[in-house]
């Protein structure tokens, strides 16, 4: 029989304006000895979009999905300047400083990924941070869209009709099987973020350069393509994210689009058990003997 999981939430006030909402389950990060999984949404989503796979991982795993500010239950300023990834990675840095977890691994999913990848780039995290795990990450390296086309993606969430055909149309494989709930889950949360947010990325932050960020990480990094990712395929998660970071391992699962954590659950879920216990789980004694099997 399957342990359900409870889950929790916990609101942090940043400033006025700024108030960030993490959805928590199992054990106080602060007083557990297992690592807490800190997971990062996409652009358009919200922490619910890892729900699927928070519930599959083990219960004494202390796990935080943050909704970046102006999305699902979290407030970002009414500046339109205020959603680049320096601001959304800060916001990040201080949840995780919130929950003082002895150990912590990053999943950033697309806009998330590249977050992530400057969080651990800028490494103010310290020595807590043992490892990212990037799903369907956005490149460190900048993406200029022509006039016409990032005009499209700022509007691309400014209806139901429109934001449910990016969903079922470019965010997902054709082969997902995905529900109707799913779609309307998704669309909802497109439709929520409040309109700096849903600017900011296709305006600006897509654009932005991090790889100098990326080149500094030096804990280990996987990174999980989707087989039939339309917004990042495999071959520029390739070049662009794996060749930008040192060491870092590449793992394609078929059949997949964009929405990784909610077409293939069970195997996202797979991979971090198996990333964790690898690379945050182990005891000093472990990690020595690991090192001299690997030397």
């Amino acid at each position: 029989m399957t342990e359900l999981k409870c889950f929790a939430t916990k609101s942090i006030g940043l400033q006025s304006d700024l108030r960030l909402n993490l959805v928590l389950s199992g054990p106080d990060p602060a007083s557990s000895k297992s690592p807490t999984v800190f997971f990062l949404h996409f652009w358009g989503g919200s922490s619910a979009v890892w729900s699927r796979v928070t519930s599959l991982l083990p219960p004494e795993w202390p796990t935080a999905a943050l909704d970046f500010r102006g999305w699902g239950a979290s407030v970002g300023p009414d500046d339109a300047g205020a959603y680049s990834i320096a601001h959304l990675a800060a916001d990040v840095e201080a949840a995780i400083a919130s929950l003082e977890p002895q150990k912590v691994v990053l999943v950033g999913m697309s806009m998330g990924g590249k977050v992530a990848q400057a969080v651990a780039g800028r490494g103010r995290v310290g020595s807590a941070l043992r490892g990212v795990l990037l799903v369907g990450p956005a490149p460190p390296t900048p993406l200029v869209l022509p006039g016409e086309m990032r005009e499209q993606q700022v509007h691309a969430y400014d209806s139901a009709q429109s934001a449910e055909f990016v969903a079922r149309h470019v965010l997902t494989s054709p082969r997902s099987g995905l529900g109707d709930d799913a779609y309307e889950a998704m669309v909802r949360d497109m439709l929520g973020g409040n309109r700096w947010a849903r600017e900011a990325w296709p305006a600006y932050a897509m654009a932005e350069d991090v790889v100098e960020l990326a080149r500094r990480i030096v804990v280990p990094v996987v990174v999980l393509g989707g087989e039939n990712d339309l917004v990042e395929p495999v071959e520029r998660l390739r070049s662009e994210v794996v060749g930008n970071i040192g060491g870092a391992k590449m793992i394609v699962l078929p059949g997949a689009g964009h929405m990784v954590p909610l077409e293939k659950p069970a195997e996202v879920a797979r991979e971090i058990k198996e990333f964790v216990d690898r690379h945050a789980t182990r005891t000093p004694e472990v990690e020595e003997k690991m090192s001299e099997a690997e030397n």
